[in-house]
């Protein structure tokens, strides 16, 4: 019994190794070995159709799309179809259909509801009646002459205090206002104007940014990447011809302007004839060529590790934590 523990630690090992193995070799794979493409398309009387073909590997997994009034697609593991996509036109129109004379039929005429008649016994209230009675009226007291002009007199001598105290109160409340709106104007001025300053310093700022010797070198050097993901990412043959006019004849002369400046990709393998004296756009179209995954990793990890990155990269990430600080805080 001793003697197979290390029998079974041995195997357990190399299945481990075995599939890591595994793992790597596709990994490698799925790296070096590049996804396959090629498809066609054509238009002609305002008849679309196409189809493409994507493989890897030797055809050991491909995918099939193609539209001829309706869009199918089938994926392929050696010669196992593992799924298919049939997506019919006719079919939906038909569910769509079903579904408004379903919404329709909640909607069916109902008898207008009535309302119910009056009532004849209704009972109205009955006007009310203003009854006058006569009463006795008291005789007021008599007032010494005398004493109801002091009265007089008193009163009129607190209205007018009342009027002084008024009128003063409105005055300081004037003032206080007319100052604080003078305080409020200082302020937004003094306001805009550190807003100015802020933004003409980081303006300076970015500007010696981009102008550094480190932003431009990283700069050009991740436009020299780009246009290499653009290559790999056009495919390699394109063949065909393309015919296409609008009802205005300076969108058709600036179109062929843009065809102009693409040539240099297409060359002579597409052919494109503008149409000055019609509306039109058809033509046929056929492209082939294939993706390396290797070549976006590797190139993403020369990026990542370009001298100039760090500062490039600290710099928009300072920025940004700039940017939300004064959000929230403002």
């Amino acid at each position: 019994m001793p003697a197979l523990i290390p029998a079974i630690l041995k195997g357990i090992l190399f299945l481990i190794l075995l599939l890591l193995g595994l793992l790597l070799l596709i990994l490698l794979l799925l790296l070096f070995v590049p996804f396959c493409y090629r498809g066609h398309g054509k238009r002609v009387e305002e008849q679309l159709s196409g189809a493409l073909r994507v493989s890897w590997l030797f055809s050991l997994l491909r995918l099939k799309l193609s539209y001829r009034e309706q869009m199918k697609g089938e994926l392929y593991f050696l010669c196992f179809r593992i799924y298919q996509l049939e997506h019919e036109e006719e079919e939906e129109a038909v569910h769509i259909a079903n579904g408004d004379a379903e919404k329709a039929s909640l909607y069916a005429e109902k008898p207008e509801s009535k309302a119910p008649p009056a009532s004849e016994n209704e009972v109205y209230p009955a006007p009310r009646q203003s009854v006058t009675e006569k009463g006795t009226e008291a005789l007021p007291e008599q007032i010494n002459g005398t004493e109801a002009e002091t009265a007089a007199a008193l009163e009129a001598a607190e209205e007018r205090q009342r009027n002084r105290r008024l009128q003063e109160k409105k005055r300081r409340h004037a003032k206080a206002e007319s100052s604080s709106e003078a305080e409020r104007k200082q302020g937004k001025l003094a306001a805009i104007w550190n807003r100015l300053q802020q933004l003409y310093q980081r303006a300076e700022t970015e500007y010696d940014f981009f102008q550094s010797e480190r932003t431009q070198r990283f700069l050009h050097y991740l436009k020299s990447k780009l246009f290499r993901f653009l290559r790999e990412l056009i495919p390699r043959r394109i063949a065909g011809e393309l015919r296409f006019g609008f009802a205005d004849p300076a969108v058709t002369g600036q179109g062929a302007a843009l065809a102009a400046l693409l040539l240099p990709f297409y060359r002579d393998s597409l052919r494109i004839e503008p149409l000055f004296d019609r509306e039109e756009l058809s033509g046929e179209l056929s492209f082939r060529g294939h993706l390396q995954l290797f070549v976006f990793l590797f190139g993403a990890a020369q990026i990542w590790f370009h001298r100039d990155f760090r500062y490039v990269y600290r710099h928009i990430r300072g920025k940004d934590k700039r940017q939300k600080t004064e959000g929230v805080h403002g």
